[in-house]
């Protein structure tokens, strides 16, 4: 029933933004915001819960991936301005450091929810970038 109710919700908020979001047969839904920022929801249906997570960017092969590992575990201690409450981690198959977040069904009855929950993460993911173009500049 949860699961019902989220897709109503995700469906409102699809229509919202004039986008065709929907949960696909594996319970995630996949979309775009500002053309660089993809979101990527996943609904697990045996704890009614909502995974939510976004490509940050890549530790990349430098020498400065410890630097940059141990950066993103300041990132993650409990009250940082840059992630608030969003969980930075890395996926070493992809060599990608994501940002995530979950939340029961509970928690996400309307498209202003959940609309607000997506500002968490675009946020968390757009602060991370910008600390690390700025403490780990690219260079040419």
């Amino acid at each position: 029933m949860l699961k019902d109710q989220f897709a109503k919700v995700l469906d409102e908020f699809a229509d919202l933004i004039q986008e065709d979001i929907y949960l696909d047969d594996n319970n995630s839904a996949s979309f775009m915001v500002d053309d660089d920022i993809i979101i990527n929801i996943n609904y697990l249906e045996q704890s009614d819960t909502i995974v939510m997570f976004s490509p940050v960017g890549s530790l990349g092969e430098n020498g400065d991936a410890g630097k940059k590992a141990e950066a993103l575990l300041k990132l993650n201690d409990i009250g940082c301005d840059v992630t608030g409450r969003v969980t930075l981690m890395l996926d070493p198959e992809v060599d990608l450091i994501l940002a995530a977040d979950r939340q029961s069904a509970l928690g996400i009855t309307s498209k202003d929810e959940l609309s607000a929950w997506i500002e968490v993460l675009v946020k968390a993911v757009r602060s991370t970038r910008e600390y690390f173009a700025v403490h780990f500049p690219v260079e040419e």
